[in-house]
């Protein structure tokens, strides 16, 4: 009896001594191996589900500012001017060189920030960029500070515009410290020189076409004002474009997504109704100082990131824009009656771009199958139906 009962407990103390050796290599590779396609499993589920939460936040964000421009609306009974022009003098937005009050900078008190427009001292004749007699004389240049600050509400936590300012060209005395938007206003779809605004006014051949050209508010001088209300928005607050995102420039002298530089491709979107959201078409960006932005950032990397600015010949200037976004499939845009919608990268889409402005061909007429869905989404008075999803 007690040979059997020492015999067990040295069956217990060599299974003991077994265990204690751990896993072979084999169960160890075997382990690794698996716990490699979990990770490789969860990590794309893990990535997802954060910019689900980064797009939810953004379209919060791009939301607040549509209801920022509607309680505009509500107090002045029309909504902003996309840009402000001196009355009777040659200035455009095609440069920087004249950039006065703008949507972004009119809507601050509706977005809780008005002690934030206090501290511009900007008017339809002082411009918000740097002031030559201000940074020559010592003066504290107010506006420099101000459109500096980062707002929360202007970002899209899926892009790369926090901390990330435009700082401008080396020129200018004072140039730089502009802080970064996602949110373009949907302004208008023609060229934005010093002319070709006020023939929609002026000109027999332009005003027929004025219909097709405007999406939520052009230029104004005070006397020539290209300012929309709901009433005239014949096609519907739920079916015009307010908001559409843009995406941030990827060097400090890319100035596309500068919340309050009154700028196409800047804080809004012209000429862009002729391309799909995230079309990644090289030179559809018409961006003042494009070839700086080259030089920065690279020809490689700026194809590969769909953000290929137009360079040489007749470019170089701000022009022209696409809305963008860095959201899979898509981008957020805000409608006329708050509402956000996200826009598919492949919206029915037809080609409306001519050398001005659309259909600036006094000879020619709009064909229905160049106004498509994307189109009419952005026209506010084009008086198409919408008959196909977006």
């Amino acid at each position: 009896m007690e040979a059997c009962f020492q015999a067990e407990i040295e069956m217990l103390n060599y299974g003991s001594r077994r265990s204690s050796k751990g896993f072979t290599l084999v169960e160890l590779l075997v382990v690794i191996a698996i716990i490699g396609i979990l990770v490789a499993l969860l990590l794309p589920a893990i990535q997802a589900a954060r910019e689900s939460a980064r797009r939810a936040q953004c379209t919060s964000n791009i939301k607040n500012v549509a209801l920022a421009l509607l309680n505009y609306h509500d107090t002045f009974k029309e909504f902003p001017a996309a840009a402000w022009l001196r009355k009777g003098q040659p200035d455009d937005l095609l440069t920087d060189s004249r950039l006065f009050r703008n949507w972004a900078i009119d809507i601050l008190p509706y977005l809780e920030e008005e002690s934030l427009r206090d501290e511009f001292t900007v008017s339809t004749t002082t411009p918000v960029t740097t002031l030559r007699m201000e940074a020559t004389s010592g003066v504290p240049n107010r506006n420099r500070e101000a459109r500096g600050t980062e707002l929360a509400v202007m970002l899209c936590p899926s892009d790369e515009g926090r901390g990330n300012k435009f700082q401008g060209s080396s020129s200018q005395p004072g140039a730089g410290n502009w802080a970064r938007g996602n949110y373009g206003y949907n302004a208008f779809q023609f060229w934005p020189n010093s002319s070709v605004w006020k023939l929609f006014f002026t000109s027999n051949d332009f005003i027929p076409y004025y219909v097709w050209n405007m999406g939520m508010g052009g230029i104004s001088d005070g006397q020539y004002r290209q300012v929309l209300t709901i009433a005239k928005i014949t096609d519907g607050t739920s079916k015009t474009i307010m908001l559409g995102e843009m995406r941030v420039g990827l060097s400090p002298n890319d100035r596309r997504g500068v919340w309050a530089m009154g700028m196409c491709g800047s804080n809004f979107h012209c000429r862009h109704a002729g391309f799909s959201p995230n079309l990644c078409e090289p030179g559809i960006d018409d961006v003042y100082e494009s070839q700086k932005i080259v030089d920065d950032v690279g020809e490689g990397r700026l194809r590969e990131e769909c953000m290929m600015p137009c360079v040489g010949g007749g470019c170089g200037y701000s022009g022209q824009s696409l809305v963008r976004s860095t959201h899979p499939g898509g981008a957020n845009c805000a409608m006329a009656d708050g509402s956000v919608r996200f826009i598919s990268d492949f919206v029915e889409s037809g080609s409306t771009i001519r050398d001005g402005a659309i259909n600036d061909d006094p000879t020619g007429e709009m064909e229905e199958s160049e106004f498509l869905t994307w189109q009419r989404l952005n026209i506010s008075r084009d008086g198409y139906p919408i008959s196909s999803e977006y």
